[in-house]
């Protein structure tokens, strides 16, 4: 019951579906902090060009430094559209939504199947879809989120996201944290 009503809640949250315009500078968060936020530690990398094997490249996420094993969480009911093994990103998840924008979790701690987590399934806001690793081209425990748009363009993530307090804030309000 607490699932279904906590799905209701994010709905109510859930910003409009705003296709090619929803890139905006200001923030306007509508997805949960993707981490344990008691286990978060610090943003290490920005969204944003910055200078990557030896030449400037769009950092595609953000980031966000965690010990390892730390449980790595959806930020936003939606279903599986791929998991795997690539060079750069390590073990991944890709989660689709309902508004047809996608989040990306990489550097995962292993291959998300052990867990359950394969193609199709649908996963909850807040359900586990693996843990903090430091997989494919990485240097250090961390993940790395991405957030891709419904034409599959990347988007600032920090816009998107509740900060951990907001979030934390958001499950205490539906009974799911103290």
């Amino acid at each position: 019951m607490r699932i279904a009503a906590f799905a209701a809640a994010l709905v109510l949250l859930s910003p409009p579906h705003r296709g090619a315009e929803a890139a905006k500078a200001r923030r306007s968060p509508w997805l949960l902090f993707p981490l344990d936020v008691r286990r978060f530690e610090h943003v290490s990398s920005r969204f944003g060009m910055r200078r990557m094997e030896g030449r400037r490249k769009l950092h595609k996420g953000v980031d966000l430094v965690a010990p390892p094993g730390s449980w790595v969480v959806a930020a936003r009911e939606g279903r599986v559209a791929d998991t795997g093994r690539a060079a750069a990103c390590g073990w991944y998840v890709t989660v689709q939504h309902a508004n047809s924008w996608r989040t990306v979790y990489c550097h995962l701690r292993s291959d998300p199947r052990l867990l359950g987590i394969v193609q199709g399934l649908v996963v909850p806001a807040m359900g586990v879809v693996g843990q903090v690793g430091s997989t494919g081209h990485s240097t250090g425990p961390h993940l790395h989120f991405s957030v891709l748009d419904d034409l599959g363009r990347p988007r600032d993530p920090l816009l998107a996201l509740y900060t951990p307090r907001e979030t934390l804030s958001v499950l205490k309000k539906m009974g799911l944290a103290r």
